[in-house]
């Protein structure tokens, strides 16, 4: 069984290991901000951010670790204004198998 110290040891490595997350924009990467991360029961929840400079044609997101190499990525379509910012979370579940 994974003990709270064992998440908390999994969130901190993942934290201070992302760099940035990216949204592909109208075909081009573009970058947001890690707003926060959390860890609830039973997974790690990272929330990003992309201000009003992001606009576009949303289809995918990533999340790129310090060492330049994606770490999360996931597909999802959104149409973004330039009128307000957009919060997209990616959950990490944790089970033991």
């Amino acid at each position: 069984m994974i003990t709270d110290r064992g998440f908390e040891f999994l969130h901190k490595a993942i934290k201070h290991n992302i760099d940035k997350p990216q949204a592909l924009t109208n075909g081009r990467w573009q970058d947001g901000k890690v707003q926060k991360t959390e860890v609830t029961s039973n997974a790690i929840k990272i929330f990003c951010y992309f201000d009003e400079t992001v606009a576009g044609n949303i289809t995918r997101y990533r999340l790129l670790g310090k060492d330049g190499n994606v770490f999360l990525e996931k597909a999802d379509t959104a149409n973004k204004s330039n009128e307000r910012g957009l919060l997209v979370m990616f959950e990490i579940q944790i089970k033991e198998g």
